[in-house]
């Protein structure tokens, strides 16, 4: 935290110092017992009684603050702090008191909890108080909290309440009244008349209060005759109070029974709203069509041809409009009405629209907004599904080449889109779609799986909208994503992979494909992925292991393989995997844990389970040729070869001095991007160590002197043969010490491609770029020390100057200035990135980021996040 107490808004000091020690955490994990740590500091604080209401309310503001910053530990019950928080609420001398103590009993009491009597006792208390604001307070605690024990001790208030003065009690009043009694229709009697009666007593004003409660009540017969009657008495108002009341009669129309004589004045109301497109009309008008949309179109007919008036042909002039809020508007207003009364699709009907509209209607497809996307394919749909069948086969086969990761993703979704439209809640055909878009998407011609990227907004659009469905479309559209998995020849790429292990691991032993079968499937692909989709996969394989009688020992042998050749992260999943896959009585122990059968739910009661004493140590990932049933001389898998690994495999590192660059006197080090293309980092990882084996074998002086003598030097500047050049380089820095040793001929391990630059003068200055970028903020946690994430961050391929930890600003953490790609022409230029680093004493650091190029701050995200 860099701010001051005085600036922080904290509460007290004590509030300031816990934000600080959790800022300054380690890990996640350290900053959980933090959290628990003070929780259990204010409950034996509390255990001791005396506690002042001052104090009271600072401690219940921290304890919402642990609860709610708690990432992998649930908070617990925090049922002990309850009479304290109802005691606040009851006996505080403010509203603020009392507001605090009433939103910690919303947020923690649950529903039948004793201490409710003494709840409802301090809110009819409220009710009768002469101060609207406490009146307020109860009437919000009330909506918030509907129970039915406090409904006889606070119906008559209610009903007192709604011929209040105040026009904030009144519209409390009406929807508590309403949250307590809903359930029950033939005790919300009084509300209906006391709406009623405020509607005509009101007249010719209109209360909004009245008109809002009537948007709730809109199957009552009365109601909705009293409000169709205010349509023309508000409408034929002059000025500008009339559209602002007939708003409000409309929106209480919506849902309502329209009578067919106000058919004709929302005609009406359409006519003189769109002709000319007013702005302050706009609103009324696209309210119009919304209640022309719960009217039968018969009725409609018969109105258009009294009055020789089509709704659609008012306000086909927004369609030409170059403004996004005109065309959105138009495509809205012609999704409330059928087809039919526009479009000519049935004998005996004109289309409204001429060829050149329905072209430009059909442009709206390419709308930058997505919601005008959406709403044009379903106006479409509705026309004719065939328009929105050819549109989505013209995306599916002219995929554009060398899309950047952005622009694919929002093309796909593009894609998503229209299968949501066509397939509605039938789960198989949606999954046959699915495995259709993602064959073309993440195809051969794509490139190896294991190089692609998983498209973050693709994948949270499916499992959105699966989870949408009924259970059995549920059932039925999973089953049908997880069967490739079971087929040894089917290609699934990197994002469906994540949907179908998040999916598997919420329904495994539902479906009808087998658990040990998919788990198979998954352990054989592990190696064709990259590290995001291998963790999915290794807890998703986790949580079906739960289900199994007993694991193949070929599955077993693949997870060890996998994880010999893996960072620590995937080696952490590995061995979790390695450890409870035979211990099934745990699982269903941590399954049961678990706040729902999700993926991310069933990770946080993983880790918690894990965080426990009672955990089992992870188990001693042995070579492959010690795994019992294997002979000691017996080769790896022949199947995992050096080309299906992620990177090849490498002997005993060597003596590398950790950040000794790095932690220099100098300002900061400098690199640019090379000659070469890019690469993907596991293609430079390897490159990184075949030319660590080229740097092995010591050069002698003799060797430099012939180097030298053959123009290598000279061939450097031109950038030709590279690997001598590297060497030739280094090794003239070290004339000085001929007799230097194999380990520091190892540790010139710098990135094959680096050559010094120069940023432009004058130097940027971090701290002024990280403030320029305030708006941009991103944190974690990358479980690879500093100088890996520097030597990860070359491999960009972009401009970079690296500040010690010694320097200023920030000094204690490593700041990297990241240089964004050249702009176009007429581009405002972007600063990059600015990446602040804290080591930590476990090989791992703390990284924050602030970058203001899109791509820029996506791809190094996916690269601190897949250490």
């Amino acid at each position: 935290m860099d701010v001051t107490f005085i600036n922080s808004g904290a509460l007290s000091r004590a509030h300031y110092s816990l934000v600080r020690k959790v800022e300054s955490a380690q890990s996640p994990q350290a900053a959980d017992q933090i959290h628990l740590s003070e929780i259990d500091g204010i409950r034996r604080h509390f255990a001791v009684g005396g506690v002042s209401l001052k104090e009271c309310r600072e401690k219940l503001i921290i304890l919402l603050y642990c609860a709610m910053n708690l990432t992998h530990v649930n908070p617990g019950e925090l049922a002990f702090a309850l009479p304290q928080a109802v005691n606040l609420a009851e006996m505080g001398r403010t509203l603020r008191d009392k507001q605090l103590g009433f939103i910690f009993c919303t947020e923690v009491m649950p529903p039948n909890h004793e201490l409710q009597l003494m709840l409802v006792n301090t809110i009819r208390k409220d009710l009768e108080s002469l101060s609207t604001a406490r009146v307020c307070l109860a009437l919000s605690v009330l909506i918030q909290m509907p129970n039915d024990e406090v409904i006889p001790a606070v119906q008559s208030q209610l009903q007192a309440l709604f011929m209040h003065k105040s026009i904030s009690v009144r519209r409390r009043a009406y929807l508590a009244y309403h949250s307590l009694l809903h359930n029950d229709p033939s005790r919300l009697t009084p509300l209906e008349d006391a709406v009623v009666l405020r509607i005509q007593r009101t007249l010719p004003s209109i209360d909004s209060c009245a008109m809002a409660i009537a948007t709730k009540l809109n199957q009552v017969d009365s109601i909705n005759d009293e409000v169709n009657a205010l349509l023309p008495i508000v409408w034929q108002r002059p000025g500008r109070q009339s559209q602002s009341l007939t708003l409000l009669v409309l929106r209480a129309l919506r849902k309502a029974k329209l009578s067919m004589p106000n058919v004709g004045i929302v005609l009406d109301i359409i006519k003189h709203t769109s002709s000319p497109p007013v702005r302050g009309n706009l609103m009324l008008l696209r309210e119009a069509f919304l209640v022309l949309s719960s009217v039968s179109t018969g009725v409609i007919q018969e109105c258009q041809m009294q009055q020789s008036l089509s709704p659609v042909a008012c306000i086909r002039r927004l369609l030409t409009s170059k403004d996004p809020g005109d065309q959105y508007l138009f495509v809205s207003c012609l999704d409330c009405l059928n087809p039919t009364l526009w479009a000519g699709t049935l004998p005996g009907t004109i289309a409204v629209l001429d060829e050149w509209e329905v072209q430009e209607v059909m442009k709206l497809l390419d709308s930058h907004d997505r919601l005008v996307r959406k709403i044009t394919l379903r106006v479409l749909h509705a026309v004719d599904s065939s328009l929105v069948k050819a549109y989505n086969t013209q995306l599916l086969h002219n995929l554009p080449a060398g899309l950047t990761l952005s622009d694919k993703g929002e093309y796909v979704s593009r894609l998503l889109d229209v299968g949501v439209l066509q397939y509605g809640n039938d789960g198989e055909q949606y999954a046959r779609y699915l495995k259709d878009l993602f064959g073309v998407a993440e195809g051969d011609t794509q490139g190896r799986t294991e190089d692609m990227s998983v498209l973050e907004v693709g994948l949270e659009m499916i499992l959105t909208h699966i989870r949408e469905f009924d259970i059995t479309s549920r059932i039925s559209c999973v089953t049908a994503l997880a069967v490739p998995v079971t087929e040894s020849g089917a290609r699934i790429g990197p994002t469906l992979m994540v949907v179908i292990s998040a999916l598997a691991c919420e329904y495994c032993g539902k479906i009808a494909t087998s658990p040990l079968s998919l788990l198979q499937g998954m352990a054989s692909r592990l190696v064709s992925y990259g590290v995001t989709v291998q963790d999915a996969c290794l807890l998703s394989m986790i949580r079906m292991s739960a289900e199994c009688d007993q694991i193949p020992h070929a599955i077993l042998k693949l997870v060890t393989e996998i994880s010999q050749f893996s960072g620590k992260r995937i080696r952490n999943r590995c061995g979790l995997f390695l450890t409870y896959c035979g211990q099934r009585d745990v699982l269903t122990s941590i399954i049961a844990q678990a706040s729902s059968s999700s993926l991310p739910d069933f990770l946080v009661a993983l880790t918690t389970y894990g965080s426990n004493a009672g955990a089992s140590p992870p188990v001693n990932l042995k070579p492959s040729s010690t795994i019992s049933g294997l002979s000691p001389g017996s080769p790896p898998r022949a199947s995992l070869s050096p080309r299906q690994l992620r990177y090849e495999a490498y002997g005993t590192p060597q003596a590398v001095p950790s950040l000794r660059h790095l932690l220099s006197p100098s300002r900061g080090t400098l690199s640019s991007p090379g000659s070469t293309s890019s690469r993907t980092r596991s293609s430079s990882r390897a490159s990184e160590r075949r030319m660590s084996s080229e740097l092995v074998r010591t050069i002698t002086p003799g060797e430099l002197t012939i180097a030298a003598a053959q123009g290598s030097i000279a061939r450097a500047a031109r950038g030709e043969n590279f690997l001598s050049t590297y060497i030739t380089l280094h090794l003239v820095r070290l004339l000085s010490n001929l007799n230097t040793s194999r380990v520091d001929l190892i540790s010139l391990d710098t990135a094959c491609n680096e050559a010094p630059v120069t940023f432009p003068t004058p130097e940027p200055d971090f701290e002024d770029v990280w403030d320029a970028m305030e708006n941009s903020n991103l944190r974690g946690w990358c479980e690879s020390p500093m100088d890996n994430v520097v030597r990860l961050l070359q491999s960009l391929q972009h401009s970079m100057r690296v500040i010690a930890v010694d320097q200023p600003p920030f000094e204690g953490e490593l700041k990297v200035l990241v240089a964004a790609s050249p702009n176009p022409p007429l581009v405002e230029p972007k600063q990059g990135a600015a990446l602040r680093l804290r080591e930590s004493e476990e090989e791992s650091c703390l990284w924050r980021l602030r970058c203001d190029d899109p791509e820029l701050r996506t791809t190094i995200k996916r690269l601190l996040e897949d250490i």
